[in-house]
């Protein structure tokens, strides 16, 4: 249990036995015959959240990695904001526009704290675990698929 401790990060050893719990709890779901295989709270909540961040990194690899998501959260946040700035400068003397104006501060203030948490989450991102993913992207998509 070591491998998949709350701290341990996923890991060339980690990965192979991540992906095996998972498709035998997929073969119990699909079994029918669920109730003769319980889940075991502590291990089964250990390995799903494993197996969640395992798909999470998954995710992240395939659409580039995390510097490339970093840098397109980063792009995308700075498009939103010119949009925005450009509208609000747009209607910043018209009395009329009061409720548009404040409703495009919030989205701005929501954009910036959603690509912090973004960037922030990409950042919780240790190189190892990329690495070891890509390196398993085959297995992973095995597993995934069947």
């Amino acid at each position: 249990m070591h491998l998949l401790s709350k701290k341990s990060l996923l890991s060339e050893t980690s990965i192979p036995v991540i992906l095996q719990w998972w498709q035998r709890r997929k073969r119990r779901a699909n079994s029918g015959d669920v109730l003769s295989n319980p889940v075991v709270k502590d291990v089964d909540s250990n390995y799903l959240d494993k197996y969640q961040r395992l798909m999470d990194i998954y995710a992240v690899v395939k659409s580039g990695g995390a510097a490339a998501q970093i840098q397109a959260a980063k792009d995308h946040c700075g498009r939103e904001r010119e949009a925005i700035t450009q509208r609000l400068n747009q209607i910043s003397n018209q009395p009329e526009a009061t409720d548009e104006y404040l409703r495009l501060l919030h989205e701005a203030q929501e954009i910036e704290q959603s690509t912090h948490w973004r960037i922030n989450q990409l950042k919780d991102i240790h190189p190892e675990e990329e690495i070891a993913v890509r390196d398993y992207l085959p297995e992973i998509e095995q597993v995934l698929i069947r």
